[in-house]
């Protein structure tokens, strides 16, 4: 019965990717916050470990944008932009040449690779 219950949830979520450093605490905001807010109006007296419930996803979501903005804006692009731009960077320490991109480098590459690729050279 639990593992049917448990297939059903993977099939209704689909696959998960982590597409940057934020995705995980995005998920437990909607996870958390969302059905909080959704008792709060069937609760006569809403207690107050129920708002920080709530609200500590959110805010840990919101301190986390803003610390990763200022650190590591990195962190805060996809993986794949984060493979490609390693991948580069190790490329040229090794010294090998960049790999020629054509006409498609808007497809290939994303722009702010390569702008810090122009900056770098």
């Amino acid at each position: 019965m639990r593992e049917n219950i448990a297939a059903r949830a993977i099939d209704a979520g689909g696959k998960l990717t982590v597409k940057s450093a934020l995705n995980p605490i995005l998920w437990l905001c909607a996870i958390v916050s969302i059905p909080g807010l959704c008792t709060i109006p069937f609760i006569n007296t809403v207690p107050i470990w129920l708002i920080i419930l709530i609200c500590g996803p959110v805010v840990t979501a919101m301190l986390g944008f803003l610390i990763l903005l200022t650190i590591d804006r990195d962190k805060l692009q996809s993986e794949e932009y984060q493979i490609r731009k390693q991948t580069l960077e190790y490329m040229q320490q090794k010294g090998q040449a960049l790999p020629s991109l054509g006409n498609d480098a808007e497809l290939i590459t994303p722009p702010e690779l390569r702008r810090l690729l122009e900056e770098e050279e």
